[in-house]
């Protein structure tokens, strides 16, 4: 399984774990529009205010 690798087939997210994080650190193709250095805009607010509707434990 390729983790960071461009992939066209849907991954299925583990346990308490957020899709779209998850989604976001697989799938390459969300993040190429962005430029050099660009920070991308889903990923900014997940980490200033976390995951929307999900509770870690």
């Amino acid at each position: 399984m390729r983790l960071f690798g461009a992939s066209s087939k849907a991954v299925s997210v583990p346990r308490r774990e957020c899709s779209q994080c998850w989604e976001h650190a697989s799938n390459r193709a969300i993040h190429r529009r962005l430029g050099p250095r660009e920070d991308c805009p889903q990923c900014v607010d997940h980490m200033v205010n976390g995951c929307p509707g999900f509770i870690r434990r």
